[in-house]
């Protein structure tokens, strides 16, 4: 099974959740209602979580090899999320931020009736 795969099958397991592809690069991406929090890179060895700026500025500092926060390359640059090469990260940790990324993403409400059906 590749990374792609797993991270198909973490995400698609969380409530709402529908997977879609890039409209330029042809990858995978995956909405909770209509907001993007994971997308894999163009190459599929990275990926990119949706999680807040200071969260992904944080995970950069403490593990630059393979952390980068990214932003927009157009004009507004605006925070994208954390980007990640996933070769070198432990499963548990990339679990963590699907579900991290879907957390930031997800309306409160969604999340509460999530936590407490667990």
């Amino acid at each position: 099974m590749t990374i792609t795969d797993e991270l198909r099958r973490w995400a698609m397991a969380l409530p709402e959740v529908e997977e879609t592809s890039h409209f330029r690069f042809r990858v995978p991406l995956w909405k909770v209602r209509g907001r993007t929090f994971l997308g894999m890179g163009k190459d599929e060895t990275t990926a990119v979580f949706c999680v807040g700026e200071h969260e992904a500025q944080d995970a950069a500092a403490t593990d630059p090899d393979t952390c980068v926060a990214v932003r927009r390359q157009d004009a507004r640059r605006s925070f994208l999320g954390l980007q990640v090469e996933l070769g070198d990260v432990p499963e548990e940790r990339i679990r963590a931020l699907v579900d991290q990324a879907w957390r930031q993403q997800a309306p409160k409400r969604l999340v509460a009736e999530h936590d407490r059906g667990r």
